[in-house]
């Protein structure tokens, strides 16, 4: 830190005014302009529509408690007091009808100021306009897999959850699978009852339940890249949901997808904010393999997109997603209502623009600084009649990129010529 100056944390709030799902249309001109400097540890939280702070010098690891809807915090360094940390809430569960803090992936910079996009983790929530996806699984070019599945799941959502049923059949029954039609005696393979259903048609073989479950899938194979949909996984009789894995003997077993690709892939679940449309049962898997590891899947509503959504709020080309260095990277592609990730864990505040989304607001953080003392010159400027006289005569009419350049959404914009949104 320079001697005479102190650093300072400017957020700018830019919130549309329009209520439309939570999103923020970045196109949009019609939106509210707060700014806010923050120069001590401070708590921001919901009152009513409005989002509000105070300042909580000296208390920096229990302010999350103090108000109910706690959203993040600013904490002060101790022993440095010119750096600052957002500490992000803890995420007990995630329900998607809630107002969740997500990160603007076009908001992430390099050093030439290039959108670089955001490296996919396992248990990732990825937002695309009000369409969520859940990372669930990876694989990299070595072959080297991550897998909820095996790792465990530290994010419980509404519309997933790592479900694993005990199978136990009655011993007094004689049953018999309801595929094959063959017992025990006649197949030297164990049943199961993955469902709810009794009797005779409650106990399917695995192998017989995997063959059912791969006749449903629907793909979409290119040269480049493909794409594998396992959609409303659960029993045609009882309608049940199907579960993630089944314990035979005390042997967990995984049900969908029953093989994977030899090539990078990830493994995405759809999060159905409608229930409408998905059904209190439904599930749906995407599995997207990487034929070419330099091709880029393409997300959209557009029909040349590899995963495609036909939802108005995403984009024809929405985002796309890159194999680099191991890691599957998202980035935007100026889409009208952002690409978002779920925000999980904090990060150290810079001079580097970085912005948080909630609902239908846009939160901006950057850190600056300050001279502590300011030049008398300086402060006798505003009082030069001349200075006075051509500051009331500066009125001209600002344009897109002015006003949001003051609103501290410069980076969002996107032109409307790229991607029409119908």
């Amino acid at each position: 830190m320079k001697s005479g100056a102190c650093n300072y944390v400017e957020v700018k709030r830019v919130t549309w005014s329009k209520d439309s799902h939570g999103l923020f249309d970045y196109e949009s001109k019609s939106v509210n302009f707060i700014k806010d400097k923050i120069n001590s540890s401070a708590m921001f939280f919901t009152e009513g529509n409005e989002i509000k702070f105070h300042q909580t010098p000296g208390r920096e690891n229990d302010v999350e408690e103090e108000h109910s809807n706690f959203l993040f915090s600013i904490q002060q360094d101790a022993a440095e007091n010119d750096r600052f940390f957002l500490r992000a809430p803890r995420i007990e569960s995630y329900d998607s009808n809630k107002q969740n803090l997500f990160l603007i992936v076009r908001s992430l910079k390099n050093e030439e100021g290039v959108q670089r996009g955001y490296p996919l983790e396992l248990g990732d929530i990825l937002r695309l306009g009000r369409i969520e996806f859940k990372v669930i699984e990876y694989q990299d070019h070595e072959l080297k897999r991550h897998s909820l599945f095996e790792e465990g799941d530290d994010l419980r959502t509404e519309a997933y959850n790592l479900s694993v049923k005990v199978c136990s059949i009655d011993s007094n029954e004689k049953p018999q699978c309801k595929y094959c039609l063959m017992d025990e005696t006649e197949v030297d393979e164990a049943l199961v009852n993955p469902c709810s259903c009794k009797g005779s048609s409650g106990c399917v073989h695995m192998s017989c339940l995997q063959k059912w479950i791969n006749s449903k899938v629907k793909n979409k194979v290119g040269a480049e890249s493909s794409c594998w949909y396992w959609k409303h996984l659960s029993c045609e009789v009882c309608k049940t949901s199907l579960p993630d894995m089944l314990d035979i003997n005390g042997s967990k077993v995984q049900l969908v997808p029953t093989c994977r690709p030899e090539t990078p892939y990830m493994l995405l679940e759809r999060i159905f904010y409608d229930r409408t449309k998905g059904g209190d049962n439904s599930k749906m898997l995407i599995l997207l393999s990487m034929n070419n590891e330099t091709h880029q899947i393409k997300l959209g509503r557009g029909h040349d997109c590899d995963l495609r959504e036909n939802d108005i709020s995403v984009s024809r080309l929405h985002a796309y997603i890159k194999y680099q260095n191991s890691k599957f990277v998202i980035v935007d592609n100026n889409s009208k209502f952002g690409t978002l990730i779920l925000l999980r864990n904090g990060f150290e505040i810079e001079k580097k623009k970085i912005a948080l989304q909630l609902g239908r607001t846009v939160i901006t953080f950057s850190l600056k600084q300050q001279a502590l003392e300011q030049p008398k010159e300086t402060l006798n400027v505003a009082k030069n009649p001349m200075y006075v006289e051509k500051q009331a005569k500066w009125q001209k009419p600002k344009g897109l990129n002015e006003e949001a350049t003051e609103k501290g959404i410069q980076d969002f914009n996107m032109n409307p010529e790229l991607d029409d949104l119908e």
